[in-house]
Order: structure tokens, then sequence, then C-alpha cells
């Protein structure tokens, strides 16, 4: 077993101190002279604990990362270089063992080594760009109702009391990944599932499932009755049309995730320049990622610059038909009786006293009265126009609460109705629809004008275009995992990163500022054993 570095170092730390200690008695004052054991044991663990904690802080980051080239085959063992380097300009060539171990029984296998496949994943991520807006079809997908073969059995907690559903977090096509995948190691038919228990804390459960076959006759699963609402007691503070500010039988935290297909994308992540402040073996979001990752976005042509900064909304209908869904309704609700459970001081300070509390007070009940009576509607209901005018025309009254950063809640409505499939997504203008889509990609450029300055006498001088990609770290297959503050690169050498997943509010992941790390060997992968997947849970 390998033991952790921050582990290696403390104990060398200490025993060079108890050396250092013994050899000096031994040489000057003799053994007896030694100070107690205890004190020994002390003193040896703190300059251990010392060392170890100096190394994570300003060592750690300095050691070379280990990544595979072309060039670099020749480095590898004899027996492996022919292998290697056959395998990498062919990854479904035949792998065999050199004449170097004639004296041994010839081991026959089918596909790239172990080394080749680890090399492969490192530097062909696979990416998901999202579907926005959703399409019906296809068998890639965050959230929603899995599509599953006939006695498709739905995973259960294992290490929790009472086998609970985990939720379901999303599921790939199988035939769509083989197509991208470099190291021919995914399973090339069928779905690959991901099951998560997304109730906050320990312990954490999870399960990868792959069904194979063909799936031209695979339905929708079954909800199983026991299915308990995502994120457990937190999910009322967690899914934007949801509230915690109501009685908990009003709260209706729904039992899915929101619905966002994907479509699976790899490309060659770039080989950066050498820099000394930066561990490459760490998800970079430097200037050659970005470019790659909007290139893989818009690799049918240049994407048209973003348009002029627009100014904060003001509060207005934003078209006819909002409210247009019960989404919508309850998340206007949510937001006002959030900011009337600690209303803003500067709110309604023409009033009296009494009268400010006497308003906002009603205003309060009456938000509440709008989330309550919206539960009894799923979500993604219409509303009925006659009905959505008498509810515009209530949040009107109540404009002072929530015309600040009216805009965001906008655009929350229209990115839910997207994402849960709302009857009245028809209504959506295509303006905001757009809007929504852009905050779905992988990269967006941007660029502005800056004014360059001028000479003397007041001449100005022309003005510089600059352009910036903001490209975060994606959700992702294969490639280097982010750094967070976890211990993930004590996998880095010998297993492959199968996913990571993070935050993201816009697909509905909430987990906590956190990042879901799955680790796999590359020999697990190749024999489809899902159940050896190690988890490396971090947070920001």
């Amino acid at each position: 077993m390998k033991i952790p570095r921050f582990v290696s170092v403390f104990l060398c730390g200490a025993a060079a101190l108890l050396a250092l200690a013994l050899l000096k008695a031994l040489l000057v004052s003799g053994l007896s002279a030694l100070p107690p054991v205890k004190i020994l044991i002390f003193a040896s663990s703190a300059l251990g604990l010392v060392a170890a904690m100096i190394d994570w802080a300003l060592l750690r980051q300095r050691v070379p990362p280990r990544h595979f080239q072309d060039s670099d085959v020749s480095k590898l063992s004899s027996e492996r270089a022919t292998a290697v380097a056959h395998a990498l300009s062919d990854p479904l060539a035949t792998n065999s063992q050199s004449a170097a171990n004639a004296h041994s029984t010839p081991e026959v296998t089918t596909g790239p080594s172990n080394e080749v496949i680890l090399h492969l994943a490192q530097v062909h991520p696979i990416v998901f760009m999202e579907i926005c807006p959703p399409s019906a079809t296809g068998l890639s997908f965050y959230g929603g109702v899995p599509i599953v073969p006939p006695q498709f059995a739905w995973p259960r907690t294992s290490n929790k009391p009472g086998k609970t559903p985990l939720s379901f977090v999303m599921q790939w096509d199988c035939a769509e990944l083989a197509a991208q995948d470099e190291t021919g190691a995914l399973p090339p038919d069928g779905a690959l599932y991901l099951f998560c228990d997304l109730t906050w804390g320990e312990p954490f459960d999870f399960k990868f499932v792959h069904a194979s076959g063909p799936t031209e006759n695979w339905t929708a699963s079954s909800l199983p009755e026991d299915l308990p609402p995502v994120y457990g007691d937190e999910g009322a503070h967690l899914v934007p049309y949801c509230s915690s500010q109501v009685e908990k039988r009003f709260q209706d935290v729904p039992r899915l995730l929101p619905k966002w297909p994907f479509a699976p994308a790899a490309f060659s992540y770039p080989t950066l320049s050498a820099d000394a402040d930066a561990d490459y073996r760490f998800w970079s979001e430097a200037g050659a990622v970005s470019e790659a990752l909007f290139s893989l976005q818009h690799h049918q042509g240049q994407a048209p610059t973003d348009p002029p900064r627009k100014q904060a909304l003001p509060f207005d209908r934003p078209f006819p038909a909002f409210p247009h869904d019960f989404a919508a309704v309850r998340i206007v609700a949510s937001e006002l009786l959030r900011r009337l459970h600690r209303p803003d001081p500067k709110l309604l300070l023409d009033k009296f006293e009494h009268d400010r509390k006497t308003t906002l007070q009603r205003w309060a009940d009456s938000a509440a009265d709008l989330y309550n009576s919206a539960t009894s509607h799923s979500p993604a209901a219409a509303v009925e126009q006659s009905v959505s005018d008498r509810i515009w025309r209530r949040i009107e009254q109540m404009a002072p609460a929530v015309e600040r950063g009216w805009d965001a809640v906008v655009q929350e409505c229209v990115n839910t109705s997207l994402g849960i499939g709302s009857e009245a997504s028809s209504a959506l203008p295509a303006n905001l629809v757009a809007e929504c889509a852009q905050r779905h990609e992988l990269a967006t450029v941007h660029i502005r004008d800056e004014h360059a300055g001028s000479l003397p006498g007041g001449a100005e001088v022309n003005s510089a275009e600059s352009r910036t990609i903001h490209a975060p770290c994606p959700n992702h297959m294969f490639g280097p995992p982010s750094f967070v503050q976890g211990h993930v690169e004590e996998y880095l050498e010998e297993w492959i990163l199968l996913l990571e997943l993070s935050t993201r509010k816009l697909i509905g992941h909430e987990f906590g500022e956190g990042v879901y790390q799955f680790m796999i060997r590359p020999a697990h992968l190749r024999e489809r054993k899902f159940d050896r997947v190690k988890l490396v849970a971090s947070a920001y």
C-alpha cells in the first residue's frame, strides 16, 4: 500500500530527530544523558509535523508532474516500450509482452496497456456541452428520469439504515462516449449511470451502473415510492423554486434534479508552458485551455462577440405571459419571502415605523400565500393568462421588495423552466432563451475596446481591442482534476479521473461549494469494475 506523502515526510522528520539525539548521546554525553522518552516522542513528533507542513505548503508544488509524452516512450521499461509506442499511434492495437519475457508464458491482452490508457486519459479529457434550450432526445443528460432497460434495479444506499434509494444525477450514452474516448476503455454500448446520496453530510454513498446492450426499446424508469427529496433537509434552501420560509408541508421539494441534456466532447489538453509556480497535474484555467474550450464550443465557426454590457433591468413584466408557470410563481414568491425575512433597513423609509412593519408583514403574508397556492400545481404546469395577470398585479404591489436584482430573478425563472420541461416554455422570449443558452456554454468570449490614452496636446490615441475568455473548469471525464483542498494528488500516478463534478447552480448541482472527483484504476475501467471507483470529496 502506498504511504501518503504527508505521512512519509512526518515519519522521516521524526526519525531524523531521534537518530540525531541517539548519535549525539553515543558520541558525546552517553545514553544516560538522553531526555525522558515522553520528551523525545513529543519533540520528534513536533519536528515531523513541522516538516510535513512545510513540505505541503512550499515544496509539494515544486515536484515536477509526471506526464507521458510521445518522446517519453523510450524511457519506459524495455518490455513495454514497443507496445506503448504502437498503442499511442493505434489505441485499439494489440499489446503483448516483449521477447525480454520469453522465459515466462506470454500474456496476450487486447487493447493498450494500463500505462497508455492512463496517459491517453490524462491528455484527452471529455467535457459535457450542455444543450440549451434542451432537446427531447438523446441518452446523455443530467437529472430528470433515467432511461433504462427492462428490469433495471434503482440503486440504493449501502452505508445507511433503511437502504434509501439514491438520487439520479446523470447518465451517458456509451456509444457517444466511445466516439470521444481515445483510450478505448469506456464501455462501447448501452448507458452508464451515476446515482448519489445527495443528503449533505457523512457518510456519502454513490454508484456507477453500466447497462449494456441496444437501447432502442429502453424507457423512462419508474420512480421508487420512497425516493427522498433532493438534498434532504437542505433542499428547501437549494432548489430555486422552493422556500424554507414556509411550513415544511408546503415546501414541496422535488425528488428529481432538473434535466439538462449534453453532448460529450473530447479535446486535446494543451501542453502548457513551463511555470515554476504552477502545478500542471491539475486543471488549468490558463489561456491555452480556455482557448481550447472556446474552440470546442464553437467548432462550427467563430462565435459572435458579446453584446454591449446591459444595464440592470428595471422592474417590469418581462413578457406578457409572466409568470408563465408555477415554478416562476414560486421563484418570485421565494425571493420575496427571503428578502422580507430580514428586510433591508432602507425599504419603505418614507413610512412611519408602525405602517412600515404592517406593510412588510402584509407583503410577507401575500408572498407565502402565493407560494402555498402554487404548490398545489406541478411546477412545470402552465399558468392560465387570466391567472397570470392577477398574480402579476399582486407582485407589482410588492415591487419595492423585489425590484433590486430583478433581472437575475427573471433569468432564474427562464433557466428553471427550461430545466424542468415547463409546459409554458414556448412563451419564453427568444432573447431570454439566448441569454440563458450563453450561460450554459463551456467558454464565452468578451471583446471590448479599451481607451489607450491621449498624446500631449489632447490628441486621442486609437483604442485597443481587448479579448478575454471566461472558461471555468467544466464537469469532465479524464484529464487533470481541479485543485481543491482534498488529497486527489495521491491518486494521480496510478488512477484515472473517471469523473469530476462541481457545484453548478445552472443545472441544479449544489454540493456545498464542493467538488466530487471519482477515481478509477485503468484495469478496473477496462474490466467495467465500476464498484472499484473511489471518491475524493473536497471543498474550496
